[in-house]
């Protein structure tokens, strides 16, 4: 049995609730967020078009002590930040409007500081700031599940794979959603709430 199959079997015995554990952490930007504020899926997808490849990168530093030289990280993981990078720039005017929405959300006061900085500023701070929550964010024992779902959602073009962890949020916040008796017109999971279009 192949190393591959192997992962793929141990892993579908988890369940889906291992690879929306990764994808959280894969996006601690918007795990983050207050509660209040609430992205369309739209914006999500393009606050983490925008934020994955230094999510990644940051995710393969904070990794390197807890994975095997054979990782997929350790052996990919500058290749698919380099892929990822391409596509970023674009996506940024929406991303910004999302990152000051969820700026504001955690502190008015801030956001109302950050709206007002140029975007050569802005940025670094953004990028600066991915970097420091995927380093709270992720807990080692979890690298090798977060590991296994880049592996996973490598071969798709970035935005397929921000959109797709924008889905699997706003699927497994369904059950939360519902649990707390919600508004039911939004779904939301670890702070972030991504809304009905």
């Amino acid at each position: 049995m192949t190393r591959f199959a192997s992962r793929t079997r141990q892993y579908a015995r988890r369940g889906l609730a291992a690879g929306v554990a990764a994808s959280v952490a894969l996006c601690p930007t918007l795990a983050s967020a207050a509660a209040q504020a609430c992205l369309t899926r739209g914006e999500a997808r393009s606050v983490l078009t925008y934020s994955l490849p230094q999510v990644i990168d940051g995710t393969a530093r904070r990794c390197r002590q807890a994975l095997p030289a054979d990782a997929f990280l350790s052996t990919h993981g500058q290749e698919i930040v380099q892929r990822y990078s391409g596509p970023r720039e674009q996506y940024w005017p929406e991303a910004r409007s999302a990152f000051l929405k969820l700026s504001r959300g955690r502190d008015e006061g801030m956001g109302a500081i950050a709206a007002q900085l140029p975007d050569e500023t802005l940025k670094p701070l953004v990028d600066a700031t991915v970097s420091g929550l995927v380093a709270q964010a992720i807990h080692l024992e979890s690298c090798e599940e977060i590991d296994f779902a880049i592996d996973l959602l490598s071969p798709l073009p970035p935005q397929n794979t921000a959109g797709l962890i924008a889905l699997f949020i706003e699927v497994a916040a369904r059950s939360e959603t519902i649990a707390r008796q919600g508004n039911a017109n939004s779904k939301a999971l670890g702070g972030l709430t991504i809304c009905k279009d």
